[in-house]
């Protein structure tokens, strides 16, 4: 099923946007009600994590910072989150403070609905790729704190010996554990997935790292460029290592296989580690980069969505009392310590899980790819469209070169 995009943000179209009411989820023992403009101190905001991520964060904040306090209220990602909050815009009821995201980034700066945050003392402390995800001419409008990558996992008591670097050895790999009765690899294709992802940032560093700027700017198609990559992670189909069934099936059915070590080899991302380990504690596994096309092995990943200013906040100050505190240190170590992310901020070197490997350097180089990120323009509905396209292409209804060709037809559509 295609997944539903939420509209894209315009004055024009949130100005049609009836008012919806929105009911603020408090984090336990945390929020206080306050009448909003009246209260200098207040700060509300809008997160996608929910209230058990959400709250401790917030509770941290309010001890350290007595002063003032944060009103929250809780949407789900993706296009949940989105929805709710164009609503808010379009009623003039969007918080202070709200989660700016690969999704909606170029509409809400494009839209003048986010603050330039560039002056900010705090904003140097975000490293290169974090700050560059979300500024546009100069002007940072996100502050993101934390990045992940994604690639394969791999069980090295099944598979003890140098884990590839190239896609062909990978195929090879797979194959031999085939022939030995070892179930080699699994993949549920929701959509593009990992390994999909880092096929095309392979492709885009082929390209000199502009490949998405060359197809808007029409010196180059998505046909040109993907098909390469397509045809790479079809080689999984052709020699059987998956089959059309990995269209239907999802993570949760991928991960117990792997924690019983009847699957040699799975893809997840950063953050799903503690789902293994909670799992099978004792598990020898680590992550691995995708293997590539000449032994160069690449991830897929983002930098996370970020905090935005609303432009028309009523606690403007306070708010960015907040933003300053989850920018920095005392924030960043906080929220990394509950919840294990990959920071892309300067003054604070998280301890992360051994198995992470190669992919911590990789995410604080910024040596990765998703194309949701790196698309100049509708970036959701593109995303929507390649993620059916990647589907088809798993069940066979579609060639390698048919998902570049659709993703041109869909631009033109959009442009």
């Amino acid at each position: 099923m295609k997944p539903s995009i939420a509209p894209r943000l315009t004055r024009r179209s949130l100005g049609r946007i009836a008012a919806a009411a929105t009911v603020a989820v408090p984090a336990a023992g945390t929020l206080v009600a306050c009448s909003g403009e009246s209260d200098l101190n207040a700060i509300t905001f809008l997160s996608w994590d929910n209230a058990e991520v959400m709250g401790p964060v917030i509770e941290q904040f309010e001890k350290e910072n007595p002063d003032y306090h944060v009103e929250a209220q809780y949407a789900p990602p993706v296009a949940g989150y989105i929805q709710k909050l164009q609503t808010q815009l379009g009623s003039n009821s969007a918080p202070d403070v709200f989660i700016i995201t690969a999704e909606n980034k170029h509409q809400l700066m494009d839209g003048g609905f986010v603050q330039d945050l560039s002056g900010e003392s705090w904003a140097a402390n975000l490293n290169e790729t974090a700050a560059a995800t979300y500024t546009q001419d100069g002007k940072l409008y996100g502050s993101a704190i934390s990045a992940w990558a994604g690639g394969m996992v791999v069980n090295r008591d099944l598979v003890p010996g140098d884990f590839p670097t190239d896609w062909e050895g990978f195929i090879e790999l797979c194959k031999q554990l085939k022939a030995d009765g070892t179930v080699a690899y699994m993949e549920a294709v929701g959509g593009m997935t990992d390994t999909f992802c880092a096929f095309v940032g392979m492709q885009n560093l082929a390209y000199g790292g502009t490949m998405d700027q060359q197809i808007w700017d029409g010196d180059l198609t998505f046909e040109e460029a993907w098909t390469p990559a397509a045809q790479a992670w079809y080689r999984l189909f052709e020699e059987g290592i998956l089959d059309s069934s990995a269209a239907g099936i999802t993570g949760d059915l991928v991960l117990p296989e792997f924690q019983q070590s009847r699957l040699a080899v799975m893809t997840t991302g950063s953050w799903g580690i503690s789902g293994i380990t909670g799992g099978a504690p004792d598990l020898n596994f680590e992550f691995k980069a995708v293997p590539g096309f000449e032994g160069q092995p690449y991830w897929s990943g983002a930098v996370s969505p970020g905090l935005a200013l609303n432009v028309k906040a009523k606690n403007p100050d306070a708010a960015k009392v907040f933003l300053e505190w989850m920018s920095t240190e005392p924030g960043v170590s906080f929220y990394q310590r509950a919840n294990q992310f990959i920071s892309t901020t300067k003054d604070y070197e998280p301890e992360l899980p051994a198995q992470l490997g190669d992919l911590v350097p990789a995410v604080q180089d910024g040596q990765y790819y998703l194309p949701a990120t790196s698309w100049i323009d509708n970036n959701d509905a593109l995303s929507g469209e390649a993620n059916a396209l990647v589907q088809q292409l798993a069940t066979g209804e579609i060639e390698p070169v048919d998902v570049g060709r659709g993703l041109d037809a869909k631009l033109a559509s959009l442009q």
